[in-house]
């Protein structure tokens, strides 16, 4: 082992030591909660923009399925009228329509499967946000109450001759 790995060894323990003190596991956790918070609100603002965006379909697909029954009675209104040629266009337009809501209803299916899969997640996250902060308030409990037996006994030492 040569002597710049000893110094680098030593360096690093060294910085690792400090590290190590300057560490307070609470505010570790209290960060960690924070970030968990944070996580927690983008997921809510993505599940939100996912609900919008799934009506937004919802609503194209019903607009498209209110078209294909209007073109279809015009379609029939064009042949009581014997105009032929006014039905096959209003009947090729109806045909469009039908296109575009078959497809709206296809991504509104995946949509639902997105929005519903968000939601599991939301609810797991909550959850796990939950189980920390109650075990968050029950280590720094447990560490209060060390902190507080550690001076009793130091009190109790300093007592004793």
């Amino acid at each position: 082992m040569g002597f710049i790995d000893r110094v680098s060894r030593v360096f690093r323990s060294n910085l690792n030591y400090l590290i190590n003190k300057a560490e307070d596991p609470a505010k570790i956790l209290d960060q960690s909660l924070i970030d968990m918070q944070e996580d927690l609100g983008k997921l809510r603002q993505a599940v939100a923009m996912a609900i919008a965006s799934q009506k937004r379909l919802k609503s194209q697909a019903d607009e498209a399925q209110q078209k294909i029954i209007i073109w279809y009675q015009r379609a029939q209104l064009a042949l009581e009228k014997g105009d032929e040629a006014l039905a096959r266009e209003a009947l090729s337009r109806r045909k469009t329509f039908q296109d575009s809501a078959t497809s709206l209803n296809k991504q509104f299916q995946v949509q639902h499967a997105q929005v519903e899969k968000l939601k599991s997640s939301l609810m797991k996250l909550e959850g796990v946000i939950s189980k920390s902060k109650t075990k968050h308030e029950m280590l720094k409990a447990r560490a209060k109450a060390a902190q507080i037996q550690q001076q009793l006994q130091n009190a109790v030492g300093d007592i004793d001759p």
